[in-house]
């Protein structure tokens, strides 16, 4: 009743008050109906009480009035914009506008809280723009920056699945290591499913015919164009690619005759497993696509241990 009588005592009637309560599911019942009424215990058509809440409506008692608003979510266009706010002080809008749609386009599918979604981009940033602090990368190169950092957003999407909470990048040192030992201790057939996985995944298909020649062909020298193409759709990182022509890259780079078999079709399904490739699909409606989510650094360390060079397959290194 004293707050009440404090709001008699204001000029409402000749002023609009807003009261908004958020998370108004944490109040008391009873203090619920009073707001829902308090426009008729004020006698003022100028106040307004807004009630904030993820709970639906038919949680609450159902005397109260109310005219429901649904705020629809976050496009990934607002949530870029949003984010945008909060790019550091050291670094040009170009350089965060590219990591966000990386960052946007690898999490927006599994995360929609904002508040999480900033947080990730925080500790996410700080790896992404590791090789542009030593020297190694130049800023806009988006395509290496993705590279590099592919393994470290694998393992923040396995964070997000299991609804953990991580204070810094550090924190994943020891999930990485382990992330990449499984590559290392993988399969003699698994590693070259792996490379082939990679070169499917930064390699244009309309060059797969020019750099996978047959034997007879293997002493002409081909030259392979280089892209051009600076726009951002061609450099988010790793495309999708199908099952086909996983096996046709497989085939063309292994150099000994392998049949195909269950066994080693199994160990596709490994490395999905294992969060080394990502599938997309069913496998019922749809063929099943995959990505390849290692970094260039462990795949060439993959490829060392097998004696593949896979930078003659990689185009616009």
């Amino acid at each position: 009743m004293q707050f009440i009588n404090v709001l008699k005592q204001f000029s409402i009637q000749k002023e609009r008050v807003i009261i908004v309560l958020d998370k108004c599911e944490m109040l008391a019942q009873e203090l619920i109906v009073v707001f829902s009424k308090l426009q008729e215990f004020i006698k003022s058509h100028q106040l307004c009480v807004i009630f904030v809440s993820q709970v639906l409506p038919t949680k609450f008692d159902e005397d109260i009035n109310f005219i429901p608003i649904i705020l629809e979510q976050y496009n990934s266009v607002e949530i870029s914009e949003i984010l945008l706010i909060d790019k550091p002080n050291d670094w040009s809008i170009e350089v965060y506008k590219n990591f966000l749609t990386v960052f946007i386009g690898s999490f927006i599918g599994n995360c929609r809280d904002l508040i999480e979604l900033k947080h990730l981009a925080k500790i996410l940033f700080v790896k992404y723009v590791e090789p542009i602090q030593d020297g190694s990368c130049a800023e806009l190169n988006q395509n290496f920056l993705f590279r590099k950092i592919s393994p470290t957003i694998q393992l923040l999407l396995n964070n997000v699945y299991l609804g953990t909470s991580l204070e810094s990048v550090d924190s994943l040192s020891d999930e990485k290591i382990k992330f990449e030992k499984f590559a290392l201790d993988l399969p003699y057939y698994a590693k070259y499913f792996l490379i082939a996985a990679y070169i499917a995944s930064f390699n244009s298909p309309k060059y797969d015919r020019k750099l996978f020649v047959k034997a007879s062909n293997k002493r002409k020298k081909t030259k392979l164009p280089k892209k051009s193409d600076n726009s951002i759709s061609e450099l988010v990182g790793p495309k999708n690619f199908s099952l086909d022509r996983l096996l046709a890259i497989f085939y063309a780079i292994i150099e000994e005759n392998t049949n195909m078999t269950a066994n080693l079709l199994a160990q596709i399904n490994t490395l999905a497993d294992l969060g080394l490739l990502m599938r997309f699909g069913d496998g019922k409606l749809d063929t099943p696509k995959y990505k390849c989510s290692v970094s260039y650094d462990c795949i060439i360390n993959i490829a060392r241990t097998v004696k593949f060079n896979i930078d003659k397959y990689l185009i616009d290194q």
